[in-house]
């Protein structure tokens, strides 16, 4: 399974296995950083799925800042180890898709509930402690759901890269109709 997921992978991650978390002496299909980013994608869009936070004016700041965080991690200005890398993925993660929800959380939920600026920061802090935990001293166990949970971040991440596309597309398909009227 986990083979599987390797190569599938292997398209959007090095997989430098100097930088790969092994939990149980087995290789998950990702680098430390990339095990990171798409877990903390996965749980974000549950949250965000579950308590359809409004993306108002903080929640975006936020969404922002933890995307900008990455720069001086992805562009290796500061010295890092699995646990920064991993961290580092993690916020990221929450913040790009808490960015990709903007377009389609008001076009395909319509009854959002108010801001959600602490739902990644509440919500989030146990997924940022039990993930280098699983990912260090888990079992085989740990690497397949590590390994699952990755697979759902990558699914939601294409999700809602689709959704925005069909936001756009029907603005402008509109467009061209609004313009006649106005």
């Amino acid at each position: 399974m986990i083979e599987s997921l390797q190569e599938i992978f292997s398209m959007v991650c090095a997989q430098n296995s100097a930088h790969t978390w092994a939990p149980g002496g087995e290789l998950l299909p990702l680098c430390q950083r990339c095990t990171g980013f798409y877990t903390g994608a996965a749980l974000a869009l549950a949250l965000l799925l579950v308590f359809r936070p409004k993306p108002d004016g903080r929640f975006r700041r936020l969404h922002l800042a933890l995307v900008l965080a990455m720069t001086p991690f992805g562009f290796h200005l500061v010295p890092q180890e699995e646990l920064l890398r991993t961290v580092s993925g993690y916020w990221f993660g929450f913040g790009v898709v808490g960015l990709l929800w903007l377009l389609p959380a008001r076009r395909f939920f319509p009854r959002l509930k108010t801001s959600g600026v602490l739902l990644p920061l509440c919500w989030g802090a146990p997924g940022l402690v039990l993930l280098p935990v699983m990912a260090s001293r888990g079992g085989h166990a740990a690497a397949l759901l590590l390994s699952w949970l990755a697979a759902a971040g990558w699914l939601g991440l294409a999700g809602l890269v689709l959704a925005n596309t069909a936001v756009a597309c029907s603005w402008c398909l509109r467009a061209p109709r609004l313009a006649r009227e106005g």
